[in-house]
């Protein structure tokens, strides 16, 4: 009996650490993703603030403000890590990062409001439009 029990004891454990161990590329991929979207944010609030419209925070301006990151227009699906498509008004800049295939996070800023967060499979600046969470 103390083996049968010693055995399964052990077993479980290598398979949760098995469990940890594949999916840390995963974790890792998440926040890489919020943190280009937090860098993303942080250069169309100096837009912003500079020309008092989102407008401006456009993907040219922003692939000139931030040379490290690659910025598409709000209809081009952002194709990784480092690559955000972008939706800019007057009123509101929203952003989408590519996490993995089929994985995205989002990121809206309205003029007054709170930023708003989503994810879902659409990696476009026109999806993340619809982000209305308080939070990731």
């Amino acid at each position: 009996g103390f083996w049968v029990i010693a055995g399964t004891l052990l077993l479980g454990g290598l398979f949760l650490l098995v469990e940890i161990f594949a999916n840390r590329p995963l974790a890792n991929s998440i926040g890489h993703a919020q943190d280009t979207l937090r860098r993303a944010q942080a250069a169309a609030e100096i837009v912003r603030s500079r020309t008092a419209s989102f407008r401006e925070a456009d993907a040219d301006a922003l692939g000139e403000d931030v040379p490290e990151l690659s910025f598409r227009p709000e209809e081009e699906s952002s194709v990784g890590l480092d690559d955000v498509s972008v939706s800019a008004s007057e009123t509101v800049w929203a952003a989408a990062v590519q996490a993995r295939p089929g994985a995205c996070f989002y990121i809206r800023l309205g003029v007054g409001e709170d930023p708003r967060y989503g994810a879902g499979t659409e990696c476009t600046g026109r999806a993340a439009l619809l982000a209305a969470d308080p939070r990731w």
